[in-house]
């Protein structure tokens, strides 16, 4: 390995090195996902700036070791010839000082990596479907995780899974997202488990929108105790943003299953009936406790039915 000194401050050194010095680089302990026959695929006959930007890397150089932080998959498919590899690269080299900073840069690096490209690759999607949004929420947020929620019934994707193709994503939903945001979602109130629970249930009932428009203006009820469709999602919301647990998968998941049950109950009650007691001809509109969440794989696979997806890994 090319003696690479060590920088102050914390600043990376930028380096030139032969591309077979990058893939007999070390991989980050961090990094877990292989090489799949789509990685990279539009790049193998890449030429000018944007073959050039295979040759940008990110790696670390701790305990005399060189790291990837990043290129661990352009390595892999330089190393079994699916792409041709450079004669260099130019990378960026970090020296941790510690076993924690070696850690924290690979999270740092990815955390910021990934969420840019995945909303790069949604507002190219949006401008593509020929969508203008108004939104904050749908214009500039992450719609990743939703996705992959309202299609797949869960947030976190299987090893032998693919991601959600963003594209895909955004021209399969267009109607759907387009209603949605014509009723100002807030990030605040629409997580990723209420924005699910919204492609889902807007899909299968597009002219029942008017159940999201109140609960972007928070226009939920309490009477007697009792809370109303709209107030059990808001009360959920609010009691997952006080407990500081939005970040979790499950719970996102769950938030989903109970938003779609609360969109089911506003949708066939009758909000002007109340009588303190449930009429067995309507479904149940007022609830005493938090409202429970619907069988969510039973209502994504009728999303997908009616998308006309055949199987998971369509999309």
């Amino acid at each position: 390995m090319p003696d690479i000194l060590p920088t102050r401050n914390g600043a990376p050194a930028t380096v030139e090195l032969p591309a077979s010095v990058w893939t007999s680089a070390l991989d980050h302990p961090s990094h877990s996902a292989g090489p799949t026959d789509g990685h990279w695929a539009f790049m193998k006959n890449a030429s000018g700036s944007l073959r050039e930007t295979l040759r940008q890397v990110v790696g670390c150089k701790w305990e005399g070791a060189l790291y990837k932080l990043d290129g661990h998959v352009r390595a892999g498919l330089w190393r079994n010839g699916a792409v041709a590899a450079p004669a260099t690269v130019r990378a960026t080299i970090y020296f941790p000082e510690s076993e924690r900073e070696f850690y924290d840069l690979y999270r740092a690096h990815h955390a910021a990596s990934s969420a840019i490209s995945r909303l790069d690759d949604i507002q190219a999607a949006f401008r593509e479907n020929e969508m203008s949004l108004n939104s904050r929420r749908l214009k500039h947020g992450l719609l990743v995780q939703a996705f992959t929620l309202a299609l797949r019934g869960r947030i976190r994707v299987a090893s032998d899974e693919t991601p959600v193709d963003l594209r895909n994503a955004v021209g399969l939903f267009r109607d759907e997202l387009l209603l949605l945001d014509k009723a100002m979602p807030s990030t605040e109130i629409f997580q990723t488990g209420v924005v699910a629970a919204a492609l889902i249930c807007l899909t299968l009932y597009p002219k029942h929108e008017v159940f999201f428009e109140k609960l972007a203006q928070e226009k939920g009820n309490k009477r007697d105790g009792l809370l109303d469709p709209v107030e059990c999602v808001l009360s959920l919301v609010e009691k997952i943003r006080n407990q500081g647990t939005a970040s979790i998968d499950a719970v996102q998941e769950d938030l989903c299953a109970r938003t779609v049950r609360a969109f089911l109950a506003h949708m066939r009650g009758d909000p002007e009936i109340f009588e303190g007691r449930v009429n067995n001809t309507m479904k149940r509109y007022w609830f005493k406790r938090m409202i429970q969440g619907v069988d969510l794989d039973a209502y994504v696979k009728r999303v997908r039915r009616k998308k006309k997806i055949a199987d998971k890994g369509e999309i």
